[in-house]
C-alpha cells in the first residue's frame, strides 16, 4: 500500500510539472501576442500625437515637463519602441519555443502595465487639447 501511494504521488507530481512547464502554451501565447500588438499600436499613436504637435506648432523645443521637450520625449519613445515593441521583437516572441507559462505571464503583465501608462499619457495629451481622439 505504501508503494502504491508513493507511485501515485510521483505520477501526480510529474503530471503537475508537465502541465505547468511543458503544456501547450498556444492560448497563453496568443493572448500575449494580442496584448503586444495592442500595446504596439497605442505606442505608435502616442508617438504620432507628439509628432503632430511638433509639426503643427514647431514645438520640438517646447517643454512638456520640466526640462523635457516634446522632441526629447518623442526621441525617447522611438528608442523605447525599437527596443521593446518593434516588429522584430514581435517575431522573436512569436517564434520563441522556450517560454514557459510563467515567462509568458510575466511578459504579459509588463505589457499590460505599459499599455495602461500609455493610455493615461495619451488621455493627458487629449485633455491638454494637443490632439483630439
Amino acid at each position: 500500500m505504501d508503494i502504491f501511494i508513493g507511485i501515485a504521488g510521483l505520477v501526480i507530481a510529474w503530471l503537475t510539472y508537465h502541465k505547468t512547464f511543458n503544456s501547450d502554451l498556444t492560448e497563453e501565447k496568443n493572448n500575449l501576442l494580442g496584448v503586444f500588438l495592442a500595446t504596439q499600436k497605442l505606442h505608435l499613436e502616442v508617438q504620432e500625437i507628439l509628432q503632430d504637435y511638433i509639426d503643427l506648432y514647431d514645438g520640438e523645443n517646447h517643454q512638456i515637463y520640466t526640462n523635457v521637450s516634446f522632441g526629447q520625449l518623442l526621441t525617447l519613445y522611438k528608442k523605447s519602441f525599437e527596443k521593446e515593441l518593434s516588429d522584430k521583437v514581435f517575431q522573436d516572441l512569436k517564434n520563441n519555443k522556450t517560454y514557459t507559462k510563467s515567462n509568458l505571464k510575466i511578459f504579459q503583465n509588463m505589457l499590460e502595465k505599459q499599455q495602461y501608462n500609455l493610455l493615461m499619457f495619451k488621455n493627458q495629451l487629449v485633455i491638454l487639447n494637443i490632439k483630439t481622439i
